[in-house]
């Protein structure tokens, strides 16, 4: 079963029970998929596991970008920690799909790593599903070659 690593911000977020929830769902479509997600707030959230130290919490994420086959990134809300695993996925060849809002200003350099297989903006979280589901299915399919 493929490994999905999902990134997205956690720190200093607006609304973060939606947000989360936003990646839960995400999450649970990788499970409907036969894929098995990754989801980092679910181990290391900043509000309710304080009390891990940011030099663990660094090797946790590291360590579960590495073994993954394929990061699901969302942009939407700018994060440093996404870019660093961003940035980790290019260095180890891993797929990626971004994940953004229409006319969210989303970083060039973001949208121009070599190993995004696919770049999902939407207007409504239903459309992103959506649009997923069709990547998502296809990364898989690849896999299976």
């Amino acid at each position: 079963m493929s490994k999905v690593y999902l990134s997205g911000a956690l720190t200093g977020i607006k609304e973060p029970d939606q947000v989360k929830k936003f990646y839960e769902d995400i999450g649970t479509l990788c499970r409907h998929l036969q894929l098995n997600p990754y989801i980092p707030h679910t181990v290391s959230d900043p509000i309710f596991n304080q009390d891990l130290d940011p030099k663990r919490v660094f090797e946790i994420d590291k360590t579960q970008v590495k073994q993954s086959d394929l990061i699901i990134a969302y942009l939407g809300i700018p994060s440093f920690g996404v870019g660093m695993e961003l940035a980790y996925a290019e260095c180890y060849a891993i797929p990626v799909i971004l994940l953004y809002e229409e006319g969210k200003p989303i970083s060039r350099f973001a949208r121009g790593i070599p190993t995004i297989i696919a770049e999902i903006r939407f207007k409504e979280q239903r459309d992103a599903f959506d649009e997923l589901e069709i990547a998502l299915k296809a990364f898989s399919g690849a896999m299976q070659l």
